[in-house]
């Protein structure tokens, strides 16, 4: 046989990384939507270099009256949420009961315990409460929530811990102040009116506090100076000299911490912040530094949403992921940030028409073996599953967009079309394509996933192009993971 009679094999469209979508769709379109990337080790010898997953479902567990403010897991390992005006614990079994209310009922609340009390903060002046924790092993009941009156506490947009100090802000100044340590209740451990330092380098408003190992980062406007515990008499604490990171905070809510994993063996933080040219950035910083993870176009879309100041992000990690979820209100979707991969994607909602929207679930967080994410309006509970296949009865759009496909400027004949995915049950996702580099798709072509594993959905004839995008969609309640495509082309000489 002859070399010319060889059959080619046809060649596999491996998809890699997360999403990107750049200004120019001519470029890259590459929108990753309810689904993240898991990249499978080299050294396994499998031809897959990275499977898609579908993100995780909502399963309705509670409800109370009012929109989504907190979710915290208690150093007891409990679940407190805020919901509207009320402070709310939940046991495992998903059953409510109020631990106390606040004056406020609209506007994300912090939450930080010592062990042995428990504070929330609201952002606004003199708005801190606070109630005794059940001793462990566990005895007794969550403590009556009380409103601190103290002439030395100001009140705090965020909050934080560190050797049992309450870390706080005094908003719209440049002003930062702590509890006493193993603060207990106002007229045990009364606040100190000397515990007060402030911003000593930019002398800027300081805006959010956080704690990573033993450093506190205090975020102002336009950068970050860092602090620890000396165990001074007069103030326990003071700043670490000559180290600064030049960036900002554009919304203190934005802040979160993440838990040490291989990709962050010492813990980390991450937050939506602004250099010192104003150009606003997703950065993720360990120790004393910090560095940008958002890509290009992530960037550019920060840049034309204009005011920024409103963003809420939350971590949580599930399967070996964690995620730093990034909500900015009147944008149809989040963006989330894998730490454990370093891949960003898109996760949207459905409204009643089949238009992406904003999603539900505005805080997050871990206890009792499960996942909980509070519902950003009307108060739901959910319990966050992979096992989950929609989000509380609304069905969830899920979108891979290919990389383009260039045939060296010429036309190529695309004669078949094999979907490398994994079965399920016989549902159909839909594949459509653009041959104006990324600018309008056709009309969509429904495939039958099948039952069983030996099958490999196909579109045969599929026309001509010079470059093309595929794309993948599919809204079908059922567990699959996508890795590729096969596809046979035959380039022409016009």
């Amino acid at each position: 046989m002859g070399s010319q009679d060889v059959p080619q094999l046809m060649p596999r469209i491996n998809l890699s990384g997360g999403s990107y979508t750049s200004r120019s769709v001519a470029i890259a379109a590459q929108r990753v939507l309810n689904l993240y990337p898991e990249p499978i080790p080299d050294f396994q010898g499998e031809p897959t270099r990275i499977v898609y997953f579908p993100t995780p479902g909502l399963i309705r567990v509670a409800q109370s009256s009012g929109g989504g403010r907190a979710a915290y897991l208690t150093t007891q390992g409990d679940a407190v949420f805020v919901i509207g005006h009320d402070v709310i614990l939940m046991d495992a079994s998903g059953a409510l009961k109020t631990i106390g209310s606040l004056p406020s009922e609209i506007g994300p609340v912090r939450i930080s315990d010592n062990g042995t009390t428990m504070f929330l903060v609201d952002g606004s002046a003199k708005g801190g409460w606070y109630c005794s924790l059940p001793s462990l092993p566990r005895v007794g009941n969550y403590g009556t929530l009380h409103q601190i009156n103290d002439d030395a506490f100001y009140g705090s947009k965020t909050i934080a811990i560190l050797d049992t100090f309450f870390l706080f802000v005094n908003s719209e100044t440049t002003n930062w102040y702590v509890s006493p340590a193993q603060f207990a209740d106002e007229e045990t451990t009364p606040f100190d009116s000397l515990y007060v330092a402030s911003d000593t380098t930019s002398l800027d408003t300081i805006l959010g506090v956080e704690v990573v190992g033993q450093y506190i980062w205090l975020f102002s406007r336009s950068q970050i100076e860092f602090w620890y515990n000396s165990g001074a008499a007069d103030f326990p604490f003071q700043r670490v000299q000559g180290v600064t990171v030049e960036v900002g905070v554009i919304s203190p809510y934005t802040i979160a911490k993440l838990p040490t994993t291989q990709a962050t063996p010492n813990g980390g933080i991450m937050w939506l912040g602004r250099d010192q040219s104003g150009y606003a950035r997703v950065y993720l910083g360990q120790q004393t530094t910090a560095a940008p993870v958002s890509t290009f176009p992530i960037d550019d879309s920060l840049q034309g949403m204009g005011d920024l100041s409103a963003a809420v992000a939350s971590v949580y990690q599930q399967e070996g992921h964690v995620f730093y979820v990034l909500t900015i209100p009147g944008q149809s979707s989040s963006w989330v940030y894998d730490v454990s991969t370093g891949m960003w994607h898109e996760r949207s909602g459905l409204d009643a028409a089949g238009n992406e929207v904003q999603i539900r679930p505005l805080f997050w967080t871990q206890a009792y073996g499960k996942i909980w994410a509070l519902d950003r309006d009307n108060g739901t509970i959910y319990q966050v599953s992979t096992d989950a296949l929609d989000d509380a009865g609304i069905p969830i759009k899920r979108q891979r967009a290919f990389p383009h496909l260039l045939t060296s400027g010429t036309r190529g004949i695309h004669r078949k079309f094999m979907l490398d995915m994994q079965q399920a049950d016989n549902a159909a996702v839909a594949v459509d394509w653009s041959d104006d580099r990324g600018a309008t798709f056709s009309a969509p072509h429904s495939l039958s996933l099948g039952a069983s594993g030996n099958v490999w959905p196909t579109l045969w004839r599929l026309g001509m192009a010079r470059d093309r995008v595929y794309r993948v969609t599919w809204t079908a309640p059922v567990r699959t993971s996508l890795m590729g495509a096969f596809l046979d082309i035959d380039q022409v000489r016009s």
